[in-house]
């Protein structure tokens, strides 16, 4: 049984439903347009959206989380957030925003499948996105300078 198991309660997330790899394709070309114009954030952005995600499809589940991790989940995304605005020079950790919706709702997308279904859900999205970036950077000589 695949979930999270905190104070004695156990939880599943199901594992009936098949993977949708078109809908987490198009979720990662679409984070792929929109990684340029959030300068180097949109990595930090894709695991935010992901941590996010993850969370709350538990809590729809009635899956009970446990205060460390509860704790680790907010540390995380603190930490992506402020991540996202130093790697974007805050206008670009803003536009990154719309990256961690795409990723949470690649997450709920994949909610209903099995453990190994959401692994893969996730690094489909991973590598669609990184693919995508560089193809962009690539064809259109996009260049990217850090200092002076």
């Amino acid at each position: 049984m695949d979930g999270v198991t905190t104070s004695g309660a156990h939880g599943s997330l199901g594992d009936g439903a098949r993977l949708s790899f078109g809908r987490h394709i198009v979720i990662g070309l679409a984070c792929a347009l929109v990684a340029p114009f959030t300068a180097l954030a949109w990595p930090l952005a894709l695991l935010t959206g992901m941590v996010i995600g993850r969370d709350r499809v538990e809590r729809q589940a009635g899956l009970r989380i446990g205060s460390v991790a509860t704790i680790v989940r907010v540390l995380a995304v603190t930490g992506g957030v402020l991540g996202m605005m130093v790697l974007g020079a805050v206008l670009g950790g803003l536009v990154g925003f719309l990256i961690v919706a795409l990723a949470a709702s690649s997450e709920r997308m994949a909610a209903g499948t099995s453990a190994t279904d959401r692994t893969i859900a996730r690094l489909l999205l991973v590598v669609t996105t990184t693919a995508g970036w560089l193809a962009l950077l690539v064809g259109l000589r996009l260049t990217i300078s850090v200092g002076s």
